[in-house]
């Protein structure tokens, strides 16, 4: 292998990048726009969710509560139905997400320990917005039930903290306020860090639409020094776009960076000769540039949302898919990527992610040097 002609190449091929305006800006840009959107529609926190409350009661006690309900934040109590009517009307209106219904009698059930209902009717159409409702209300009722009954048992005398028979202490690492996006944004630079690869994916095919395959078949250059000589451009510009998607992350979404910056861009690096091998590989067999763009869609999008464990988690995978997964480079990298931004991963504790990235992308270069032919 001759470096002069690879980097002949590489200088070819760098020149119709940056000569290329769109190319540029896929290459470039395209990364960090597609971090932006799809990080601003995955992961926005589910905060100030409008609830309803209608008291039938109308007692001191059904007045407390509603007080210490609407004590947090992450509830907004604006709407106060007079009947079950009304209550419909808010919820088919979607004035509210979910309504709590305090019936009469509560106080009087609650003082006699008879065991005092209430209802929450939430809005099922937004599952999650429902679920978040649901687990504040039933965390301040819980925690009110538990005050009153502290205070009904000092007033006879019997003062001291309801004892549980278990108390449960949760102490979250790495993420101790539990942020959706702290977890969602870094496995997203993961994805989105594979849409370069599908530039590279209509190197050959380009050359071979245009008709300029033909005079790089006619030089001395061997298969794999014009494999090579195309892969290096597209990987170098990929690269670019990594510092990038971390700033994105970190200043545009408040992710804490907790892992060495050096060896992420490392690592990096060698996601991006993975992905672009597989592009290379994909180009030899595609006749036009239209077809290898959605080829690489295919591969690198749809893995990369719903194979990598970013929306789907592995658990919930069968065996077969499980595995297919794993043969994709973006479900190592979203790995990666989470482990050094959120728990300051060291290279030791991802060698087995690192180790399957440079098998597939030395597995899919190999095949593609093997399969491409210096001929029309």
């Amino acid at each position: 292998m001759s470096l002069r002609r690879v980097l002949s190449v590489v200088r070819k091929e760098w020149w119709h990048i940056t000569r290329d305006a769109t190319s540029f800006v896929l290459l470039l840009l395209s990364p960090v726009l597609v971090l932006v959107t799809m990080g601003y529609a995955f992961s926005v926190d589910i905060e100030d969710v409008t609830v309803a409350v209608l008291d039938q009661d109308m007692s001191p006690l059904s007045r407390d509560y509603i007080r210490h309900l609407s004590s947090t934040d992450a509830l907004r109590f604006d709407e106060w139905p007079g009947d079950m009517d009304e209550v419909e009307a808010i919820l088919m209106r979607g004035d509210a997400k979910a309504v709590v219904v305090i019936p009469s009698g509560f106080e009087a059930d609650f003082t006699r320990g008879t065991g005092a209902d209430l209802q929450v009717l939430v809005d099922g159409t937004d599952p999650n917005t429902a679920g978040h409702a649901i687990r504040h209300i039933t965390a301040h009722s819980q925690q009110f039930t538990q005050e009153k009954i502290e205070n009904q048992l000092l007033r006879i005398g019997m003062g001291g903290r309801l004892l549980e028979p278990v108390e449960l202490r949760i102490r979250a690492w790495y993420n101790p306020s539990l942020r959706y996006t702290v977890s969602m944004i870094p496995a997203l630079v993961g994805v989105v860090l594979a849409v370069p690869a599908m530039a590279a994916s209509l190197a050959l095919a380009r050359e071979r639409e245009w008709g300029t395959l033909e005079g790089l078949i006619a030089t001395p250059i061997r298969r794999s020094e014009l494999i090579i000589g195309k892969l290096i451009p597209y990987l170098l510009a990929g690269l670019l776009s990594v510092p990038l998607c971390i700033a994105t992350a970190v200043y545009g979404y408040n992710v804490p960076f907790q892992g060495n910056l050096a060896l992420y861009m490392a690592l990096a690096v060698i996601f991006l000769f993975a992905t672009m091998s597989i592009s290379l590989f994909l180009s030899v067999f595609a006749k036009s540039q239209q077809v290898a763009i959605m080829g690489s869609m295919m591969i690198f999008l749809f893995s990369g949302f719903f194979m990598s464990g970013l929306l789907i988690p592995f658990s919930l995978m069968g065996p077969i898919i499980k595995l297919e997964a794993f043969m994709m480079p973006t479900t190592h990298f979203v790995i990666i990527s989470r482990g050094i931004f959120t728990k300051g991963a060291s290279l030791g504790q991802l060698q087995g992610y690192v180790l399957a990235l440079v098998g597939i992308g030395a597995l899919f270069l190999t095949l593609t040097i093997l399969m491409f032919k210096k001929k029309l």
